[in-house]
């Protein structure tokens, strides 16, 4: 018969045992996450979390059936084998979803993750020097959350304008509103917005704003007090409450069932809830049925991703405010536009790449180029496989206006020759085709050709620089094409 620890058996042993299992999954994850693609990693690793050691099993949960299949399909074995070479108890990883999980499990599960983010709030607390003086600099740089400073474009339009309402005491649409969309694009803006408005406008209700993850741990901490009254009363005395990331408790039985009776509560007499997660409420699987139904009962509205435009707007935006404190840091167009046409991602990604760009250059007292722009989207978008032969000659195409036709013809004019003596070095350079390969890419060339190429511009470079101009040009083209999703 299987024996769960419970969270009162498991106490003393959680003291000396279960956060160094913590870590150990923690250096695991991170052996993982050198050997596998970022994008691979972030699909189906990432968002695996540790639960509890049950029977000298430590249980790892997945969100959903088809990320539990999937690791134990292709990875459980390799994680297996990365935890038994620093686990000296022997012990063994269990992938399971957490709707699969007892009950009691996962009510250690909370209180495992509820210590986890009291040491991460101390070990941040503690933190000092560069890097603290880095944070300060860049976060009083991004300037208020209020709506003044939120970019609106079609992807978020009905979301501003329903928030914008609540927060001027108009009628809402429902007395729970529920934002979802994917991270990054503008969700906890819109709360914060919604009440700074209210403050700004001497509203006399009373608004709060607490994420579900400080809900977890409060409510822990209350549970081991054996009084929950304090959260309670914080939580029902709100006119407004605002409750970001609700994904943090999904699958959290306990915890869901407490936040469900609250937010019961203020929508009961009167009050207005709006919830923020990155999902929609049906696609939450390890919701609670009671809560689910509850946000399906009011209105669901979704933050769509920026388009061009508006990530452009984000990126300008973004780097005026950082140039209000360190006025030498400036973004020409060229500079926006390549950040724009490498980072598909939402605002909280732009805003990640101009602080790279910033921490690279002004911030260490450099200048900013278009190679310290590249290299710094690189750095945050992660290794990306090598591209085809394909990829390189179609962005050769794009920066020297030349056809296929021309690249895999007979012409020496300079005009041809030179950008396909470059397409053959960058094919050489980043992908994984042998120069007979490449050769038949360019008009069934012989290998002695293409190698030709390949020295000649080794041995130019150091000396040209246009050449080093044009081959950085026709690079940062290929990753261009790439991040676009070309084939």
């Amino acid at each position: 018969m299987t024996k769960h620890n419970t969270p009162a058996q498991t106490k003393a042993e959680a003291d000396v045992s279960s956060m160094t299992a913590i870590g150990i999954w923690q250096s695991v994850l991170d052996e993982l996450r050198a050997e596998i693609s970022a994008s691979v990693f972030g699909k189906w690793l990432g968002e695996l979390e540790f639960v509890a050691e049950v029977d000298g099993v430590i249980q790892v949960a997945a969100a959903n059936s088809l990320q539990r299949d999937r690791v134990r399909q292709d990875y459980l074995r390799r994680i297996n084998g990365i935890w038994s070479s620093m686990d000296t108890r022997g012990r063994r990883v269990a992938v399971s979803c957490w709707a699969d999980l007892p009950e009691e499990v996962r009510e250690l599960a909370e209180l495992n993750k509820a210590e986890q983010a009291n040491h991460v709030a101390e070990a941040v607390c503690e933190d000092d020097g560069t890097e603290a003086e880095l944070e300060t600099s860049i976060r009083s740089a991004g300037g208020e959350h209020t709506f003044d400073s939120l970019i609106v474009s079609d992807s978020n339009r009905v979301a501003v304008t329903v928030g914008r309402k609540i927060a001027e005491s108009n009628a809402a649409p429902a007395q729970t509103v529920y934002f979802f969309g994917r991270h990054g694009v503008g969700k906890t803006h819109l709360l914060h917005a919604i009440q700074a408005e209210m403050q700004a406008r001497g509203d006399k209700r009373s608004a709060l704003y607490m994420s579900a993850e400080e809900f977890m741990v409060a409510f822990v901490e209350g549970v081991k007090r054996r009084d929950t009254s304090d959260l309670k009363a914080r939580l029902r005395s709100a006119d407004v409450l605002l409750i970001d990331d609700l994904q943090a408790i999904a699958g959290m039985g306990g915890t869901q069932k407490e936040f469900f009776s609250n937010i019961r509560a203020v929508a009961a007499r009167g009050g207005q809830v709006v919830i923020t997660a990155d999902e929609s409420p049906s696609q939450l699987s390890s919701l609670n049925a009671r809560v689910r139904e509850e946000l399906q009962g009011g209105v669901s509205i979704e933050v769509g991703e920026p388009d061009e435009e508006m990530r452009r707007r984000i990126v300008r935006i973004k780097a005026e405010a950082i140039s209000e404190e360190h006025p030498e840091f400036v973004l020409d167009d060229a500079a926006v536009d390549l950040i724009v046409s490498r980072v598909r991602g939402p605002g909280r990604q732009l805003y990640g790449a101009v602080c790279n760009v910033f921490t690279a250059t002004t911030f260490v007292g450099q200048p900013v180029t278009l190679d310290d722009v590249s290299a710094a989207v690189r750095r945050q978008l992660g290794d990306q496989k090598p591209p085809t032969i394909d990829q390189v000659k179609r962005a050769t195409m794009a920066v020297f206006e030349v056809t296929k036709t021309d690249l895999e013809s007979a012409r020496r004019s300079r005009a041809i020759a030179y950008p396909r003596q470059i397409a053959m070095y960058l094919c050489r350079k980043l992908t994984t085709r042998s120069l007979p390969q490449i050769g038949r890419f360019f008009g069934n060339r012989d290998h002695t050709t293409v190698l030709y190429a390949v020295r000649k511009l080794e041995d130019l470079q150091s000396q040209d620089q246009t050449l080093r101009d044009d081959i950085e040009r026709v690079e940062r083209a290929i990753e261009d094409i790439q991040a676009g999703g070309g084939n």
